[in-house]
């Protein structure tokens, strides 16, 4: 709701209203961010084993996986600054956005953001600024993510994702029937956090209107946002996440052959052709550089 129906409504002047708004971020961060049920925490070893049980209960092949990320872009006011102006406007969206990454558990909850970034930062580009945090502090464990991510180089073991068709025919053969149903995995648990996404701006309908130009003010919003949300799953429960990893829902892992997404699967049939890769697991008519996984 904007400020103006605001205004309307409570009967106040556009600066008391916007005083008052601010006032309430302001609140609900401070309480928020420290709070158990909300804040915003890197799971420890005994938590990275607890969700990595939950999501191995449903997807026996994935291993060791405990989260599922992927980055949102929300759009943004306008402002006079040109550097600022210029990074933040998105080719893609043709607008002037804000990028932001989140990081889900399989109970539905924030573990990791990066939030308040220039819309001009594609996913891989932000992924490096905070890969080194992650990497100091996951461990053995993985995270899923799409194809938008690095999952080679410094990225290796540590984001994983479904396989690209181009690096799906440059499989050596005797491990191609393995690591296509590992992708078909991994593409089906890509979708929680799609469902995280969704849980976010469908609950929050501020994020679908421009934000403020105003850095800190724009980071209180999304800050609370996030909190707000991980409170809300905590106490209240509703997330669609929660409820397909969560062991309690058993019912809905009693849906077999219930799958909206397998369409998007890669079947080892598709790349049994004629030209098959060489002894090393290179394709010799092809010298791009592979994707990896």
């Amino acid at each position: 709701m904007s400020y103006k129906h605001l205004c309307l409504i409570f009967g106040i002047t556009p600066s008391a209203c916007s005083r008052i708004v601010n006032k309430m971020l302001h609140r609900v961060v401070n309480r928020l961010r420290y709070h158990r049920s909300a804040r915003v925490k890197f799971p420890n070893e005994a938590k990275m084993q607890e969700f990595a049980a939950m999501i191995e209960l449903r997807e026996p092949i994935a291993k060791d996986v405990i989260g599922f990320m992927d980055g949102v872009s929300m759009a943004s006011e306008c402002t006079d600054e040109r550097l600022t102006q210029n990074a933040y406007y998105c080719g893609y969206d043709c607008d002037t956005m804000v990028n932001n990454i989140f990081a889900y558990r399989p109970d539905g909850k924030v573990f990791f953001c990066a939030i308040n970034y220039p819309g001009s930062w594609a996913d891989g580009t932000l992924t490096r600024r905070f890969l080194p945090h992650i990497k100091k502090r996951i461990g053995e464990y993985k995270i899923c993510v799409d194809q938008g991510f690095p999952r080679s180089g410094d990225a290796s073991g540590i984001l994983v994702g479904p396989v690209p068709e181009r690096s799906a025919r440059r499989l050596h053969r005797d491990m191609r029937d393995h690591l296509l149903a590992l992708s078909n995995v991994y593409t089906s648990l890509r979708q929680a956090s799609e469902w995280g996404m969704r849980g976010l701006q469908g609950s929050f309908p501020r994020c679908k209107k421009r934000l403020p130009s105003n850095s800190l003010v724009r980071r209180r919003v999304i800050e609370s946002i996030v909190l707000i949300h991980n409170f809300r799953t905590e106490c209240i429960g509703l997330n669609q996440i929660k409820t397909v990893f969560d062991p309690e829902y058993e019912r809905y892992q009693t849906l077999e052959g219930y799958d909206r997404i397998s369409q998007y699967y890669l079947r080892p049939g598709d790349y049994n052709t004629d030209d098959e890769v060489d002894s090393d697991g290179d394709d010799e008519s092809d010298n791009d550089d592979d994707d990896g996984i």
